[in-house]
C-alpha cells in the first residue's frame, strides 16, 4: 500500500505569501491613516487650545491698558520716576506702544536664534528685549507693549497722604516689595514706586507729597507694564509666544527694573499687529507700528498668529507654503506639520473715558 505526503507545493506557498503580503498591506494602509487622522485630530485640538489661550491672556491686558483705578492715562499722568533701565520701561506717556517688524526672514525655521538687532523693527525695539534674560525676539514677529492696571487689579480708596507716605482702607491687594502703583482722582493720577506695605500704609520716596492734591477717596492701585513678543522657546527649536512683565527686583528701583519672562503659549510662531487709530473714541483706520504718530489715539488693536501642529500632522508638502497675516506674507518649510492662522480685535476700554 502506497502513502502519500500531504502539505503544500512551492506555487501554493507563493500565493499564500502573496495574499499575505495583501492583506499586511492593506492593515498598514489602514495604520498609516489612522496615524495620520489621529495626529491630524491632535493638532487641530492643540492649535484650539492655542486660540483660546491667546484670547485669554491677552484681552484681559488690553482691556485694561491705560486705567489708572480711576482715572486713565489719557487723562494726564504725572509719573515720579527719576532713573529708568530704558526708556519705555514704565512709560506712561501711552497706554500702548508697538514695535514693528521691519526685516522679515526668508522663511520662518525651526530652531532659528532670536533676533537681537534692533534696527529690524520700527521704531527700534527698545534694547531691555536685547538683554541676556529675554535674548531677543523671534525675527519677523511684531512686540506689543501695554500699561495699566493689571487683569483682576481692584482699587482702593485713599485715606490720606503725606510727606512720602499714602494711608489706605486695605493694602492687601497692594502686597509686593517694590513695585508701581497709581493715585488717582478721576481727573488726575500720579504714578510712583512704593515701599512694602504695613498697616496700610504705602511708603515712598518720590511722589505726590501733597502737589499736586488727592483728596481722600482718591483711588490707589498697582501699575503694570507686559509685553507680548514670539520668541524662540528655551532648550527647543520651536517658538511660543512669550509675557513679559516689568519687574522691579528686590532691593532695587525702576533703575535696574527688568521684564520677567513667561511663556504663555507654545507653537505661536509669528505675531502681526495692526492699531486702530480713532477720532474722538472712533477707530478711523488700522496701521502697523509704524505708521502710528500718536499712540494716544489708538482705540482698538487687531492681532494675527500663525500656529504650527506637530510634526507629521498633515501630509507634508512638497514645496514651500505662504500664510499670511493681514498685509505680511509669511514663508514657511515644507515639511509635514499643520498650520493654522488666528486673528483677533480688542478694543481699549479705557481710550474713551
Amino acid at each position: 500500500m502506497k502513502s502519500r505526503t500531504a502539505g503544500f507545493g512551492l506555487v501554493e506557498l507563493m500565493i499564500a505569501m502573496a495574499l499575505g503580503l495583501l492583506v499586511l498591506a492593506g492593515v498598514l494602509v489602514i495604520f498609516l491613516a489612522q496615524r495620520q487622522a489621529y495626529q491630524n485630530a491632535t493638532s487641530q485640538a492643540l492649535i484650539q487650545d492655542a486660540d483660546n489661550a491667546l484670547s485669554a491672556f491677552i484681552t484681559p491686558v488690553i482691556r485694561g491698558a491705560g486705567f489708572m483705578g480711576c482715572g486713565t492715562i489719557g487723562n494726564g499722568v504725572v509719573t515720579y520716576v527719576s532713573t529708568r533701565n530704558t526708556p519705555l520701561t514704565f512709560d506712561t506717556s501711552s497706554a500702548i506702544k508697538g514695535f514693528e517688524a521691519s526685516s522679515m526672514p526668508t522663511a520662518i525655521v525651526d530652531g532659528a536664534a532670536n533676533d537681537s538687532t534692533a534696527s529690524d523693527w520700527t521704531p527700534a525695539l527698545d534694547a531691555s528685549f536685547l538683554t541676556p534674560a529675554v535674548g531677543g525676539v523671534e525675527q519677523g514677529s511684531d512686540v506689543l507693549t501695554l500699561v495699566g492696571a493689571p487683569p483682576g487689579a481692584a482699587p482702593v480708596g485713599m485715606i490720606s497722604f503725606g510727606a512720602g507716605l499714602i494711608k489706605v482702607n486695605d493694602s492687601s491687594g497692594i502686597t509686593n516689595a517694590r513695585q508701581m502703583v497709581a493715585l488717582s482722582d478721576c481727573g488726575k493720577s500720579s504714578i510712583f514706586e512704593i515701599n512694602p506695605a504695613a498697616s496700610n500704609n504705602l511708603a515712598y520716596t518720590m511722589g505726590p507729597n501733597g502737589t499736586p492734591a488727592y483728596p481722600s477717596g482718591s483711588q490707589v492701585i498697582p501699575i503694570q507694564q507686559t509685553a507680548f513678543f514670539v520668541a524662540k522657546r528655551k532648550n527647543s527649536d520651536q517658538s511660543a509666544l512669550f509675557e513679559g512683565v516689568m519687574t522691579i527686583p528686590s532691593g532695587g528701583s525702576a533703575a535696574n527694573a527688568t521684564w520677567a519672562i513667561s511663556e504663555i503659549v507654545p507653537d505661536v510662531i509669528n505675531m502681526q499687529v495692526l492699531y486702530g487709530v480713532g477720532v474722538q473714541g472712533q477707530t478711523a483706520q488700522y496701521v502697523d507700528a509704524s505708521a502710528v504718530t500718536n499712540w494716544n489715539a489708538v482705540t482698538t488693536v487687531r492681532l494675527g498668529f500663525l500656529i504650527e501642529g506637530n510634526s507629521a500632522s498633515t501630509t507634508a508638502a512638497t514645496n514651500q507654503t505662504s500664510f499670511k497675516l493681514f498685509n505680511t506674507t509669511l514663508k514657511v518649510p515644507a515639511d509635514s506639520r499643520l498650520r493654522h492662522t488666528y486673528y483677533m480685535t480688542v478694543n481699549l476700554r479705557n481710550a474713551t473715558l
